[in-house]
């Protein structure tokens, strides 16, 4: 879809919890519960990945006032601050991980990432090791794509149907790999790409932060026209 368009807004975590001198984007538990009390507020529909990807199938529309909430890379604290928040108000999300980084310091474990599965959290696919895929080499694709989707199945007992790419990044090949692997689709951050169709294998997110808390700037995000007010980038 192009950025004039109503698309939904997917809401993109990384850690929740205590800051730490490192990288990672950091929302504070307060501010997260806070954001998420907003949604409740502003009577948002939260949906799983499993109810926008049956409308993609049906070729429906989506209901405004539609959110999504997702969390990339599996960091401890969204099994340990970030879920009993979600279930709280009930809402559904899903968690990108890396097989190659679950069970590191500061990520979650199988077990977690196992209760979570059984508790109504969908688990996805974030590549086996984290890679940024435009500079990953093709014959790597299939291990990249392929075999962290097949690991997380075999780990968790249920299917992985979702693919986040790592820092955004992709490319035509590692669409089409993903397509042919059996992703129903695949999430980038704010990519962009020149067509106005929907392309399920680069749906744009949105980026959540710690400044979020002010409910203007979380209306204007989740107003479904948040592509209007930033600066969109090519797919690698």
């Amino acid at each position: 879809m192009t950025r004039w368009t109503h698309h939904l807004p997917i809401l993109t975590y990384h850690r929740v919890g205590p800051f730490q001198h490192d990288h990672v984007p950091t929302v504070s538990v307060e501010a997260f519960e806070r954001q998420i009390a907003l949604l409740a507020k502003f009577r948002c529909r939260v949906l799983s990945f499993d109810e926008l990807a049956d409308v993609l199938d049906q070729g429906g529309a989506l209901p405004r006032r539609s959110v999504a909430i997702t969390f990339d890379d599996g960091y401890e604290g969204t099994h340990t601050s970030a879920w009993p928040v979600l279930k709280k108000f009930g809402f559904p999300s899903t968690v990108f991980v890396a097989p190659g980084e679950i069970g590191r310091p500061g990520f979650s474990t199988w077990e977690q990432l196992i209760e979570m599965a059984q508790d109504g959290m969908t688990i996805g696919s974030h590549t086996m090791h984290h890679a940024y895929l435009p500079l990953v080499p093709e014959a790597r694709l299939t291990e990249e794509l392929i075999g962290s989707k097949q690991i997380i199945e075999s780990r968790i007992g249920r299917p992985v149907h979702y693919l986040s790419y790592p820092i955004g990044g992709f490319t035509p090949q590692a669409q089409a790999v993903a397509r042919a692997a059996g992703y129903r689709a695949a999430f980038t951050t704010n990519r962009a790409v020149s067509r106005a169709a929907l392309d399920r294998y680069a749906i744009r997110r949105i980026k959540i932060t710690e400044r979020d808390t002010n409910p203007l700037a979380l209306l204007a995000k989740i107003s479904g026209y948040y592509d209007l007010f930033r600066q969109l980038h090519q797919p690698s």
